[in-house]
Order: structure tokens, then sequence, then C-alpha cells
């Protein structure tokens, strides 16, 4: 599909909002509220894509192989999951 004009349009980039923290915590906080823990793994993740999470997994001293489990099985621990967290802080 084709637009005939591009005027008003902007570009949008879910990077910059997914490296947002704010945007991060409602979106957890949200998730939490709605009693949806699947939703608050996949914000997590997403938002560990956007900053890059091999170089998080060395911030935080965790194995790489533990934080690419946590999100393949989606069911990380809270510990795992807070390390995640305040290593995005």
């Amino acid at each position: 599909m084709k637009l005939k004009s591009r005027e008003g349009l902007k570009r949008y980039s879910p990077t910059e909002q997914l490296l947002d923290k704010d945007f991060i915590a409602k979106a957890v906080w949200e998730c939490l509220e709605n009693n949806d823990p699947e939703g608050v793994v996949e914000v997590i993740e997403a938002h560990m894509r956007a900053v890059n999470r091999t170089k998080a997994a060395k911030d935080i001293d965790l194995p790489r192989s533990s934080m690419y489990n946590a999100f393949k099985g989606k069911n990380p621990t809270v510990k795992t999951l807070a390390k995640l967290v305040h290593c995005c802080v």
C-alpha cells in the first residue's frame, strides 16, 4: 500500500520507548496490576533486547546462558528479574 502523501506522518521508533525507564516501569506495573506475569517477562525481555543483553549480562555478573534461559522458559526467578532490572537502572 502506497500513501499519496507523507505529510503529517512521523517516524516511530519503538527502541526509544523501550529504553525509557519510566515507560518500562509503568508497563511492568500495569502487568502486575492485571495479574499478567508473562507480560512482565515480555516487557523486561523487550527492554533487555533494546539495551543489549550480552552487555547487561556482563554488567551484572550473570551468565549469558542464564539470561537467555530466563526468557526462553518464560519463568525466570524473582532474583534473576531483580538483577536484570537493577542493571538497567
